[in-house]
């Protein structure tokens, strides 16, 4: 049993700590790593044992991995061609540093270093094995250093630096450091042992270990039974009154908001009315551009290729059989026809040189293009070898294309699996340093041009014969491969056929078919989220039950083809995939009878053949379009279902042995669905819908188009592609992101692309799920057609252009997306809708009342502005000495562990979307430092976008109005500045100022952080505290406390101050309630329009430090000291009822972050936050996230180790300094549950007359006060435990309880179901039948193989002990 066990300083105090040691004598318990040991490849996480390892077993008592981790990162990997059992092992070997707990040691910003000894070793042998078609022995000979420098290792002599074979024999035991017992436990000890009997020697180990814990458990929980330690509700209520007054001293001492908001109101400001129709066709025009570069790449592309093929003349490829004709060998063409992509180019000898490019995020090189060739290819053969000739043309006209500002990568994909991509990059590697192998063929991309949309009913045999010879696993991974080459205009789905039946025992089982997928009364159209969900439940079948249903399923799965049913005539693919077989017994008339004889009606029906072809070869008939049928037997016995089923009906048989390289062995049926259509003579290009690049570009979409011989229009020579970015268009779409305004891109599916409710392209992993409109627009699972939206989806799915007024509820983000959204009640708003013509995308930009008036700086307020000091960019390391003296340059003060900070400086940061390009600004390494200087201090030009610069307006005036705070900052009290780690101001329009001054990363925007998002979605007269997180600039743990700040509330805007509430910018006012901003200051009310938030990053410590003093020092406490009693504890707890303050976070360290950050109430007292639920103090939300995200492992507990904190310009740089062997991604995505709390309305109304309360639970009884601490959205919880529960370790209904109350992000095993068929709104053009017909062979007889090495030395080792045996005898 392994156990992991976190002790709770505040419920039972060394008591329980003794506890915790006695369970750990007797379980493995990891109370926490020793210093050392860090798991890079992993993050940052620390090693742990691992009795359970599959693999890599010699790390089990200390392993980095888990199996589901070595599960996902051992399937990337295909060993080379010919391998034998030694070299195999060899690279098992080398493929479990992943586990290593030393990793820390040779794994580090994807790098790996080998040993130079296990390099030789490896490769000496692995002689015989094939790279590229080459011979490994005839490569390198014995030079295993450049075998492993050609994986892009690092190959070391140090022996402590490297991996080597022998560290990893070696059974490596992380240091553990458990708690020390006190004397109390050592003299208990022998007494508990003899109480429980763990002395005798009778019972199992499981017994003895059980009793020895229940006595141990009684007898200290006995002696450790806590005392009342009741603290009075006065006490109480002076502690939080203390808390307000020490706590908003400090931080608005430090901040200043008082002084942001003068500056504000002094300033001259004016309004702007915003033309919402005008916003949303500058977006539409944006999108046509995009689309136009699209289709002009792609069609220029195919024009080169078919030239080049035209004029490809048969001298090109020698002529076999000539005296002078040497056999083919592509590496003997020039480097300018043939580059491999699986070549090296880091090295001095490299025929190219790759230089880093910010708009690829990687190395490339613009002067040619590199040839990708898969491992199962014949790179020799003569039709690779023409292809890769004729294509090296498109080099010429690729330059060109390049110019487009949103084109990226553009290649062709050869109908024999060559593949040319332009610009040279080397091809990505797995963990083990492979080159990734690539067939064109399989990807979505290539099958949309080439076979266009298309129906595929997939028939799964899921009887019971299909676990037998590994057939099962050969199925599964065939469905895989179907499933993930379908695109968004394919339809598809899957029946697992499976029947009741009697075992070889007349056992009856009973079974029946069922749809893998979210519908059994249709197809279902291929989106991401459709797909996803039918390989989840692929991957929770297994076979069972017997052939009696499979007619039946045949027919349920043959009534879904929409040729046979509705409407469509594209492509009707049946893909039938079984072993032929089945389990019931031959004589079932003897398993069935009784002892007499008679039958006894056990009813079996056999797999019949004729019924099922039957069946299809009706479907076949009546079919408005031809039926085509695929036949795949899975295995090697034999069996001629698959095969008649394929050849009598014109179709295709595949036999798969096995699952190795099971993509190659499913080449035939990608060939075959790409002849199943003729030439598009449309010319139109297939574009996909937007995915994420594995290479990091973000979210792309891909246009592609099939290329046909020009001298038979029916052959197809291949598909070009061209894949585009969505950054300017994504980056738009944000910059018009305000208020509870914002805009959004969807599909004529009403799938919905880009949202302020969805993760940016940066924050997305694999493949996203895009959800339904209505499912982001909707408010309170209302039905769709009475959401807001559903007035105008018709008219944006008709691709019109309009408005339309509404008054309904609106969202705003409550902080981090997982953070789910506040809803607003009647907010007049327009929907101001369009569309991009010839497209399947339509825009709408949502523009709210309250911001269609738009409050922004005027320049002629800033004349003092020149008189003031200096304002400073944030890259303050590009400054020159001199100027680096000035702002107080330093790297060496220990409060910042040696962040280059100004200590004399108050500088700025702009976000992207102050810059009139922010694409352009974000892969470029503008703005110079000098322009940006000169600038936004005493520079006179005009830089904005409306006279061609690169400045959104106002962002100068902002800077030039908030440098005024840097003296007010700089002259706090060195008490004050010791308690604040960063003071910071961020404005509505992304301009950033903080102090000390400091560098931020690029992609940093003030305004879409989630503490912004906190501060707004509070009121905005108190201060929003955040929970404990980990500083990203080093400092360690902070916290940050926020508030908003307003425009100028003497800007002149229509004035409403009649009203009881909702009055406009100062109008009188007595309460916060009475005004439309909600903040009422100075007796008038604030200006509704946000300039922006300010806020302290506070030092936990101190902040700690603050906190225990008053609750220790409060005058009429009764104890001096009644927080640290041991039955007693004294929470702080913000809003979403997060743990802000507990004594236990001050001992965690920095890096276990997920012991501190994002702690939630219920975690620590689930009985408490259960009543603070039903009496409505807090109120629980839950909301549906498309796109989520999960882990592949459980997320493990963080090293103590510093670990890989990566600094702003570590960030910048990430992509450029990296190496070549990628670290593991636990990541993916999937749909999930939010929950979370937050506190209500009334709370504050509640809280007024809410005394103590009793609470009796299954973890506690107890006696809680909790008391809001004014001026902050926190609240003091004291809590008095009269007995504790939790201490007992096999109290379930506690773990239970406290788990059940969790927020946060949990995973939907079965994700709501997609769009149907029949419910698609843009409805693909089918490519024209071509009638293709394969040769379609097959044979009953199995297969002759020979039996695998293990299989060899069994049957030799039972011979040998025969033989041994017979001898004795």
């Amino acid at each position: 049993m392994s156990m992991k066990v976190s002790v709770h300083d505040g419920l039972a105090g060394p008591c329980l700590q003794h506890l915790v040691v006695l369970l750990c004598i007797f379980s493995q318990c990891t109370l926490g790593q020793g210093a050392g040991s860090f798991c890079s490849f992993f993050g940052n996480k620390s090693p742990s044992p691992q009795p359970g390892l599959q693999n890599c077993t010699w790390y089990r008592d200390s392993s980095c991995c888990v199996n589901e981790e070595i599960n996902s990162l051992f399937s990337q990997v295909q060993v080379p061609a010919n391998s034998n059992g030694h070299c195999r092992n060899y690279i098992t070997y080398l493929m479990c540093y992943v586990c290593d707990p030393r990793q820390s040691n040779f794994y580090a910003q994807e790098r790996l270093t080998v040993c130079e000894d296990f390099c030789n070793d490896l490769l000496s042998a692995c002689q015989d094995a094939r790279l590229q078609g080459v011979r490994l022995g005839t490569r390198y000979g014995i030079n295993g250093s450049a075998y492993c420098a050609d994986r892009r290792f690092q190959v070391s002599n140090v022996k402590e630096n490297c991996f080597t074979l022998e560290e990893s024999k070696r059974t490596l035991v992380a240091s553990s450091s458990l708690l020390k017992p006190s004397i109390l436990l050592v003299l208990l000890l022998p007494l508990i042992l003899v109480l429980s009997g763990s002395f005798s020697m009778t019972g199992n180990a499981g017994q003895r270990m059980t009793s020895f814990l229940l006595v141990a458990m009684v007898v200290l929980l006995v002696i450790c039974s806590p005392s009342s330690g009741l603290v009075d509700d006065r006490t109480v209520k002076a502690m939080a009154k203390s808390l307000e007054q020490d706590l908003t001293g400090v931080v608005g001492g430090a901040m200043k908001p008082g002084e942001l908001q003068r500056l504000y109101d002094t300033s001259h400001s004016s309004t702007k009315q915003l033309n919402g129709t005008a916003i949303v066709q500058g977006i539409a025009q944006q999108m046509q551009g995009l689309l136009d570069d699209l289709n002009f790449a792609v069609g220029r592309l195919a024009q080169v290729v078919v030239t080049a093929r035209r004029i490809q003349t048969p001298t090109t490829t020698p002529t076999a059989g000539t005296a002078t004709t040497a056999k083919l060998d592509v590496n003997n063409l020039p480097s300018s026809v043939f580059l491999d992509a699986d070549s090296r180019f880091d090295t001095g000898s490299s025929q190219l040189s790759l230089q880093y490019n910010s708009t690829y995020l990687q190395h490339i090189n613009f002067d040619q293009s590199v040839v990708k060739i898969p491992e199962s290819v014949n790179r020799d053969s003569d039709s690779v070898y023409q292809a890769i000739q004729y294509s090296a043309a498109i080099d010429r006209d690729l330059k060109a294309l390049q110019q487009r500002h949103n084109v990226r990568w553009t290649y062709f994909g050869s109908e024999t699996g060559m593949f040319r991509n332009y610009p040279a990059s080397e091809w990505a590697r797995n963990f083990a340093g492979f080159h990734v192998d690539y067939d064109p063929r399989t990807r979505p991309w290539y099958l949309a041009a080439s076979s266009g949309p298309k129906t595929i009913g997939i028939f799964l045999d899921c009887s019971a014969s299909m676990e037998d010879f590994n057939r099962w696993s050969i199925a599964v991974a065939t469905v895989q491969q179907i499933i993930n080459s379908l695109t968004e205009d394919d339809q598809f789905n899957i029946i697992c056929a499976k029947g009741s039946y009697y075992n070889l025992n007349a056992q009856f089982h009973e079974a029946e078919p069922r749809f893998l997928s979210c519908k059994s009364n249709g197809m279902l159209a291929a989106t991401s989220s459709n797909r996803a969900q039918a390989l989840q439940a692929l991957a929770g079948e297994s076979p069972f039950g017997g052939s009696k249903s499979h007619l039946s399923a045949l027919n349920m799965l043959l009534a879904l083809f929409p040729s046979l049913a509705p409407t469509g005539d594209c492509q009707n693919i049946l893909v039938f995939i079984t072993d032929g077989k089945d389990l019931e017994p031959d004589h079932y008339d003897e398993v069935c009878s009784d002892d007499e004889g008679n039958s006894g009606g056990c009813n079996i029906s056999r797999l019949e053949f004729g019924p099922l072809l039957a069946a299809v070869k009706k479907a076949h008939a009546s079919s408005k379009t031809r039926l085509n049928v695929v036949g795949i037997e899975t295995g090697n016995q034999g069996s001629e279902l698959p095969g008649r089923m394929a050849c009598e009906h014109d179709g295709l048989y595949l036999r798969l042995p096995s699952t190795d390289n099971i993509r190659h062995q499913m080449s035939p049926y990608f060939s075959y669905l790409s002849r199943l259509t003729l030439a598009d003579e449309s010319k139109a290009g297939h574009l996909t819908s937007p995915y994420v690049d594995a290479t990091g570009l973000g979210r792309i979409v891909t246009i592609s188009r099939s290329v046909y011989n020009p001298y038979d229009v029916n052959e197809l020579l291949g598909v070009v592609g061209v894949d585009a970015v969505l950054d300017d268009l994504e980056n738009s779409l944000l910059d018009d992101q305000f208020g509870l305004s914002y805009a959004f891109l969807m599909d004529l599916d009403a799938r919905v692309i880009i949202h302020p409710r969805l993760k940016p392209s940066s924050s997305l992993v694999d493949n996203p799920v895009y959800p339904h409109i209505s499912d982001v627009e909707t408010y309170n699972d209302l039905p769709r057609e009475m959401a807001p939206l559903g007035v105008v989806l018709t008219s944006m799915l008709a691709q019109r252009t309009g408005s339309r007024e509404v008054t309904g509820p609106r969202f705003q983000r409550r902080g981090a997306l997982e953070d789910g959204v506040i809803w607003k009640e009647n907010v007049k708003f327009t929907y101001f809708y369009s569309a991009v013509p010839a497209s399947q995308y339509s825009f709408a930009f949502v523009l709210t009342d309250s911001d269609s008036v738009q409050v922004q700086l005027n320049r002629d307020s800033y004349s003092t502005q020149q008189q003031q000091s200096a304002s400073y960019y944030h890259e303050i390391g590009e400054y020159n000495s001199t100027i680096r003296n000035l702002i107080g340059y330093t790297t060496e003060d220990n409060g910042y562990r040696g962040i280059a900070i100004a200590r004399d400086a108050c500088v700025f940061k702009l976000a992207s979307r102050c810059f009139c390009d922010p694409t352009d600004y974000l892969l470029s390494d503008l703005p110079n430092i000098t322009t940006i200087h000169s600038y936004f201090n005493r520079d006179s030009r005009n830089l904005t976008c409306n006279s061609g610069g690169l400045f959104e307006p106002t962002v100068r005036e902002t800077v030039w109005l908030t440098q005024a705070i840097q003296d007010v900052w700089m002259n706090r009290t060195s008490a004050l500045q010791s308690h604040v780690a960063w003071t910071f101001f961020g404005a509505s329009n992304g301009v950033f100022r903080t102090y000390p001054g400091s560098r931020s990363s690029k992609k940093f925007d003030p305004t879409q952080r989630p503490w912004f998002y906190e501060t707004l979605s509070n009121r905005p007269s108190i201060y929003t505290v955040s929970s404990v997180y980990l500083d990203p600039l080093g400092v360690g743990k902070v916290l940050t406390v926020s508030r908003t700040i307003f425009h100028n509330k003497h800007t002149n805007i229509a004035s409403s101050c009649s009203s009881p509430t909702g009055r406009s910018a100062n109008c009188a006012c007595s309460s916060h309630a009475e005004c439309a901003s909600e903040y009422c200051y100075n007796l008038a009310c604030s200006n509704p329009s946000v300039a922006g938030v300010a806020g302290v990053d506070l030092r936990y410590a101190q902040f700690a430090t603050l906190v225990e003093t008053v609750l220790a020092s409060t005058p009429i406490a009764l104890d001096a000291d009644r927080c640290s009693h041991a039955s007693t504890e004294c929470l702080l707890v913000n809003s979403a009822a997060e743990i802000v303050y507990s004594s236990s976070f001050s001992t965690v360290a920095d890096v276990n972050v997920s012991q501190y950050r994002h702690i939630p109430l219920s975690s620590y007292y689930g009985s408490v936050m259960l009543d603070l639920l039903d009496n409505g103090i807090f109120e629980k939300s839950l909301y549906l996230n498309h796109q989520g995200t999960c882990h592949i492992a459980a997320e493990a507990m963080v090293s103590g180790q510093s670990g890989q904190i990566l600094s702003p310009a570590d960030q910048d740089n990430y992509y450029r300094d990296r190496g070549a062997i990628p670290h593991f991604q636990n990541n993916y995505g999937c749909s999930t549950t939010q929950v979370q709390y937050r506190l209500s309305e009334m709370s504050e109304m509640l809280l007024t007359e809410y005394n103590y309360r009793t609470v009796d639970g299954a973890c506690e009884r107890s006696l809680y006060r909790i008391v809001p601490v004014q001026g902050t959205d926190l609240l003091l919880l004291v809590i008095d435990i009269e007995q504790d529960r939790q201490t007992n370790f096999f109290n379930f209904n506690c773990h239970i309880l406290n788990n059940v109350g969790r927020p946060g992000s949990f995973k939907i095993e079965e994700p709501p179901c997609g769009a149907a068929v029949d419910s698609k709104l843009a409805k693909p053009t089918c490519l024209t039948p071509s009638g293709f017909v394969p040769v379609c062979e097959y044979s009953s007889a199995p297969y002759s193989l020979v039996p695998p090495p293990s299989v060899l030395a069994y049957i030799c080792a039972i011979h040998v002990l025969t033989a041994v045996y017979q001898h004795s005898v």
